[in-house]
């Protein structure tokens, strides 16, 4: 599988709010992030179907998509209703398809473990530009909390959750790689970061008291 789009930190993901609002031009966001080369075809049809026709999306699927991240998922989506070809749909039942359809990988995400990567994780970090995707405070935030002690505040699940586990996954195996931290409990460290991505999704994936 194709490694994780270069995501924009474009806005924290709270699905309650619908799908992301794309600050850029979807074309703009689709070519600059590689989106169209993200997922394998069987899955691009199993995902295009479960939102603008009838079907559900597989486990694998649903992993594929979330490789591909929910900016450029969105990004896809918002074009494709754009097309002259798909005007004609109800909008806001296509945009709430989309929600249900990623809200699968959530799922999916939280009873799973850590991604494991399929490239070098150098290689998936220097390709996906993944340590400019968080602002300084919550990478430290999200490190504290793995690698020391701490929480993760909703500002930076959300951060964190854009960023995307793939490279979340490959920076905590790099950071475990390094001498600096080889003699910590492996185990524990792996645990502790899955728990910190699980309750990061929960956060963001979750209605609001007011909602």
């Amino acid at each position: 599988m194709a490694g994780l789009s270069a995501y924009s930190l474009l806005v924290v993901l709270i699905i309650t709010s619908g799908v992301v609002i794309a600050t850029e031009d979807n074309n703009h966001i689709i070519i600059k992030n590689n989106c169209e080369d993200k997922m394998g075809m069987p899955c691009v049809w199993e995902v295009f179907n479960s939102i603008f026709k009838t079907g559900s999306v597989t486990s694998k699927c649903c992993g594929e998509l979330v490789v591909l991240g929910k900016v450029c998922h969105s990004a896809l989506v918002q074009r494709t209703l754009e097309s002259t070809n798909f005007q004609n749909l109800d909008r806001d039942t296509i945009i709430q398809k989309s929600l249900n359809a990623y809200s699968l990988l959530v799922v999916l995400f939280i009873t799973s473990g850590v991604v494991i990567a399929t490239k070098e994780n150098n290689q998936i970090i220097i390709k996906n530009n993944c340590e400019a995707k968080m602002g300084m405070p919550c990478v430290w935030e999200v490190f504290n909390s793995i690698f020391k002690t701490g929480s993760v505040t909703s500002k930076c699940c959300g951060e964190l959750v854009v960023l995307g586990k793939v490279c979340h996954s490959a920076l905590v195996q790099r950071t475990l790689e390094s001498t600096n931290f080889q003699n910590l409990d492996r185990d524990t460290i792996i645990q502790k970061n899955i728990d910190t991505w699980n309750n990061c999704l929960v956060m963001t994936h979750s209605p609001s008291p007011s909602a």
